[in-house]
């Protein structure tokens, strides 16, 4: 059986992307993330390798000891542990001290290159995944209104903007105007902002950056998306088909259906 290491950060992704693994008769070997990997994990597959963000030198090692030359990078880890609670080793400390920037890709680029290092190739974060990259559609009862849709048009080209800067991949629209860019605190945090800010009725768009890399930070929604959505009182959830995983899609769609907000891929 061939093998394929998995870096398991939060979220739902890492957890389908093991099952996809082991339906492809692939064997996954799973590092995981301490506080941001799914414990449940242990309960898929055996010998999960749980390390700190920080420890870099721990996850090459085993990797290289696995005899893994293939690895995908699936979930988020959140970014501010980088100001907060990281405990580097050496090599972590190299990669940086390394940086020219602390940009999304910046660091992934540099984590690929000591995967390389290591005769890892970082996969596509796509691989086995095609299902869930949805084409257009409308998922919800509702669909948008015209001026809905004339937000989400705008939207998609400030996105696209602020996305090919590698700043983030989400913003919060009402009435053609820009309430909440998507920066270092993630997408939820950036929803509830901007529907803060607009009083309710806001329109959350998410894209794929212009030259997105695929191997790292493919966008996705879930069933935490939906609910950041209510808590913001959106109306219009907006992605870009074919470019954004949607995770839990039957559990999101019954939920926005609940609360008459419309999931739309375009």
């Amino acid at each position: 059986m061939s093998k394929i290491g998995i870096i398991a950060g939060a979220g739902e992704f890492p957890l389908i992307l093991v099952r996809k693994c082991i339906e492809k008769g692939v064997e996954p070997v799973v590092v995981a993330i301490k506080e941001e990997a799914d414990e449940s994990l242990n309960e898929l597959v055996d010998g999960v390798f749980w390390q700190p963000v920080g420890k870099v030198g721990k996850i090459l090692k085993f990797l290289r000891t696995a005899g893994v030359s293939e690895a995908i990078a699936a979930g988020k880890v959140n970014k501010m542990r980088i100001f907060r609670d990281i405990k580097p080793d050496l090599t972590a400390m190299r990669l940086l001290w390394s940086l020219r920037d602390r940009k999304d890709d910046t660091i992934m680029n540099k984590v690929a290159d000591l995967l390389a290092g290591e005769g890892v190739t970082l996969l596509p974060q796509t691989k086995f995944m095609e299902d869930y990259l949805p084409e257009p559609e409308v998922f919800t009862k509702r669909t948008p209104t015209e001026e809905e849709k004339s937000d989400i048009e705008f939207g998609f080209h400030m996105a696209k903007e602020i996305g090919s800067l590698d700043i983030g991949q989400t913003v919060i629209v009402k009435r053609r105007a820009v309430l909440a860019v998507e920066a270092i605190e993630g997408t939820d945090s950036c929803i509830l902002r901007g529907g803060s800010l607009g009083n309710g009725d806001v329109v959350v768009i998410k894209v794929s950056k212009p030259n997105q890399d695929l191997r790292f930070d493919v966008p996705a929604i879930g069933l935490q998306t939906i609910k950041s959505c209510i808590d913001a009182r959106a109306k219009i959830l907006a992605i870009e088909a074919r470019k954004t995983f949607f995770f839990q899609k039957t559990e999101s769609v019954r939920l926005a259906n609940r609360h008459n907000i419309s999931i739309v891929s375009f």
